[in-house]
């Protein structure tokens, strides 16, 4: 049973449920934050989002886990539209005295507890390194400067090869006193499934724009988070989704997994 082949799960699942008898909650209230913001670090503007002429049935049936990529640069327009999809700004709403930013993905009380990160490695007018998306500028923030040694996505990844020839790697992060200031540690689900969201947003897109995409569930945690130069106790990554222009194979032959 679940329970006890999987008591760490299970004990998450209980412990995060609710019922009539424990919905007080016991955190101080906070006043939401804004999107993190490296004021001090080199900015490359993304343009103007464009967004593709397509239909969305044409997009859910074209989706596929691309694992086979060529290798050739990403451009930044289309960088810069999958970062907008996947948790852009597309502007504001008034409410009394707050504006509140309007985003791509919904998000459990408007907090976006979420940032994105790229490991770009081949996309046109960016350095390779590491950059942090601002979506309130719609810019990338170089986080930092010099390509990534051959291999390290692989190992980060749980060596996972086919991630050498992808374009740049979208790293999803949480920071979670964002919500569970509010949400206790039912939160914790919200953060998850709000990063499902933003992934699922990227992968239509991409779909739509002709560029391979590969979700990761499977990293180094703290590996990653030194990576990033995060503060692992207060932002973590969460989520990985690779990119890059697909080898001009069948459906079948670009899933199947294939060593370098």
């Amino acid at each position: 049973m679940f329970r006890q082949r999987q008591p760490l799960a299970w004990l998450f699942h209980r412990n995060t449920s609710r019922s009539t008898h424990n919905m007080v909650s016991t955190v101080e209230p906070m006043s939401p934050t804004g999107p993190k913001e490296y004021p001090n670090a080199p900015v490359i503007p993304l343009g103007t989002p464009r967004l593709p002429e397509t239909t969305l049935a044409h997009a859910l049936d074209s989706r596929l886990s691309c694992r086979r990529f060529t290798g050739a640069p990403l451009s930044l327009e289309a960088l810069g539209t999958l970062l907008y999809a996947g948790y852009g700004v597309r502007g504001t709403t008034h409410m009394n005295d707050l504006a509140l930013f309007e985003r791509t993905v919904p998000s459990g009380g408007g907090l976006y507890p979420l940032e994105l990160y790229v490991l770009a490695h081949a996309v046109e007018q960016v350095p390779s390194g590491i950059h942090h998306y601002s979506p309130v500028s719609h810019a990338l923030e170089q986080v930092r400067e010099g390509g990534l040694p051959p291999g390290l996505c692989t190992r980060l990844f749980m060596q996972q090869p086919y991630l050498e020839k992808a374009s740049a790697v979208l790293v999803v992060t949480l920071m979670p006193e964002r919500s569970l200031w509010k949400y206790s540690d039912r939160g914790y689900r919200y953060l998850l499934l709000e990063s499902g969201h933003v992934a699922q947003n990227i992968n239509l897109t991409a779909t739509a724009l002709g560029v391979g995409s590969f979700n990761l569930g499977g990293f180094f945690d703290l590996e990653l988070a030194e990576l990033l130069s995060l503060d692992a106790e207060r932002e973590f990554p969460v989520y990985g989704i690779a990119l890059g222009m697909p080898e001009p194979l069948s459906r079948a032959a670009l899933r199947t997994p294939t060593d370098l």
